[in-house]
């Protein structure tokens, strides 16, 4: 039999599993794994900092619902990934990481980029090996996919030291074991009992509301909520990848940015794949009802009750158990009809028509105002973009407002830093997530701060023809006026940058469409030019550094508690 090498091994195995990219920045120790791509049929995407390739296999991820996988150096490769790692395991994110590392037989020595970070990962990923052995090659490979798979999805790393990579040995030697499933083979449906318990729930409440997380993006249950929001005339508010499950231009969709009225006075709330996490105040008052029948649905029984105590807890794919409920409604015969006329379902739209009449009053008095003010520039985006355009966030303060006046028609149209909150992903992100989505626009929604971090990969885009569009909010400033909190004020220098920086100068050099945009009304034509270039490009907005985000301000804390 024939005699490979590890990165021969590894270049099967992702063939196998339908990789088509793999994002990634050489060093001698992964040799054999980029050595192993182009024979089978992977495009290696060579990025500019080991960061923004797990950023931009998670926003690859995220956009597909199947894995994304990235391969970085031994030590300081795999300690630069770490961030844009932990950033997809707190969203939820399939992702694979490859990392070589110094050999065995060195360990604790002062070899040559020295590092653990199968120890370090293990502190947040599902799974984290070190290979010992070049006979494991294969079966860890396929335990990778399959805990970054299987709900809750999350980060895989192999840890391949350099003379387990190397080894040439007799194929046959690789142990069996880990057959990674088709999506959706091992989904299982709930229990019959509790699905007529959750039926009857929602039947009898006067104030239903469904709440949908990851879950609905990752089952691809989509088309089963919206089917069943509308069967039972229920308002729905979904986030994170599960947002536009239900078009948040619907009738019955409740968007973040006024949900409280309904999640703080829902009387039943069914929760499908669903995470009660700090940014939902773990499910506490004022924002939930602690009155309320909790129905929690969800592919792993860890999640269910694990922030409210469900009253109705069924572990089961949501895809699958939405069918369920659909199906036995239908055999229940029961008439939802009449909740289309109740209190709580016109409350709907005069809630949406209340806050888009306040965004928009706000809007018309800073329409023409100079420097630019965020509500001018986030409706004209809106008003120019496609409407299967994807968004990636990473700017503080436009995060607020973009969330206050975009709509999301899709699950996944909205690629977030979620629950870590970093800044910086954007470009990488965006690259992902063009490469998931050929031929569809996608706007990075920027920072000068997070450019600052992830932007030389504007280069990376335009090296390989990715036409992400970055919209960047220039304010010359880390944030408006952070210094001045009550802990900081007259003790610390400005957090801010050297003043009218032309980033769109920047980056032209490297092939990427440039516009400057200081005046309100130059606002759309920069970006329809933009979006035409068929180019990367960048759109430079100077921006009000006195406007922080809409709802947070300064509060750089978020939902902590202190």
């Amino acid at each position: 039999m024939a005699k490979l090498d590890g990165g021969a091994l590894i270049g099967r195995i992702l063939k196998e599993q339908n990789v088509k990219y793999m994002f990634a920045i050489n060093g001698a120790h992964i040799f054999p794994i980029l050595g192993n791509l182009m024979n089978n049929d992977i495009k290696l995407i060579h990025m500019r900092h080991e960061q923004a390739t797990a950023y931009a296999a998670d926003g690859y991820a995220r956009s597909t619902g199947t894995p994304g996988v990235c391969c970085v150096t031994a030590g300081c490769g795999l300690t630069n990934a770490l961030t844009g790692l932990c950033t997809a395991d707190q969203t939820n994110s399939s992702v694979i990481c490859l990392s070589g590392q110094h050999p065995l037989t060195e360990d604790n020595i002062g070899s040559f980029q020295e590092a653990y970070g199968s120890e370090i990962m293990r502190t947040f990923s599902k799974f984290s090996k070190r290979v010992l052995d070049w006979s494991t090659i294969e079966i860890d490979m396929r335990q990778a996919f399959r805990e970054a798979m299987s709900p809750p999805q999350g980060v895989s790393l192999l840890e391949i030291p350099i003379n387990v990579l190397y080894h040439e040995d007799d194929e046959t030697k690789q142990r069996r074991g880990a057959k990674i499933y088709d999506q959706g083979a091992l989904s299982s449906q709930g229990d019959p009992l509790q699905i007529e318990r959750a039926v009857e729930l929602i039947y009898n409440a006067k104030k239903p509301l469904i709440a949908g997380g990851d879950g609905i993006f990752w089952s691809k249950a989509g088309p089963e909520l919206k089917e069943f929001a509308e069967l039972t005339n229920t308002p729905v508010y979904c986030r994170r990848a599960g947002q536009g499950a239900v078009d948040e231009a619907s009738p019955l969709a409740i968007r973040g940015a006024w949900k409280k009225p309904f999640t703080g006075e829902a009387d039943v709330v069914l929760a499908i794949g669903f995470k009660f996490w700090s940014g939902e105040k773990f499910g506490d008052m004022p924002t939930w009802n602690d009155k309320a029948n909790y129905i929690q649905v969800d592919s792993s029984a860890q999640r269910v009750g694990w922030h409210v105590p469900a009253t109705v807890g069924i572990v089961g794919d949501p895809k699958l158990v939405l069918r369920q409920m659909i199906d036995k409604i239908k055999e229940m015969k029961l008439d939802f009809s009449a909740k289309r006329e109740s209190p709580w379902f016109k409350m709907l739209a005069e809630v949406r028509g209340n806050y888009e009449k306040l965004i928009s009053d706000r809007e018309k008095e800073n329409h023409n105002t100079m420097p630019i003010h965020p509500d001018r520039l986030v409706k004209d985006l809106v008003s120019v973009i496609d409407k299967d355009a994807t968004l990636v966030i990473d700017s503080f303060t436009l995060s607020g407002y973009t969330s206050q006046w975009f709509n999301t028609h899709f699950p996944g149209q909205v690629v977030d830093a979620g629950p870590l909150a970093p800044v910086g992903h954007g470009v990488g992100m965006g690259i992902g997530v063009q490469l998931a989505r050929p031929g569809k626009q996608v706007i990075v929604v920027s920072g000068d701060g997070g450019l600052g971090i992830g932007g030389m990969d504007m280069e990376t885009a335009a090296k390989y023809k990715l036409p992400i569009t970055t919209l960047l909010w220039n304010n010359s400033s880390w944030g408006p006026s952070f210094e001045s909190t009550p802990y900081l004020k007259g003790r610390t220098e400005p957090f801010d940058m050297i003043p009218g920086i032309r980033y769109d100068k920047v980056f032209e050099p490297m092939g990427v469409h440039g516009e400057h945009v200081e005046k309100p009304d130059e606002i759309i034509p920069a970006l329809e030019r933009a979006l035409k270039s068929g180019k990367a490009s960048l759109v430079n907005v100077v921006g009000d550094k006195t406007i922080g985000h809409p709802t947070l301000g300064g509060n750089l804390l978020g939902p902590t508690q202190i």
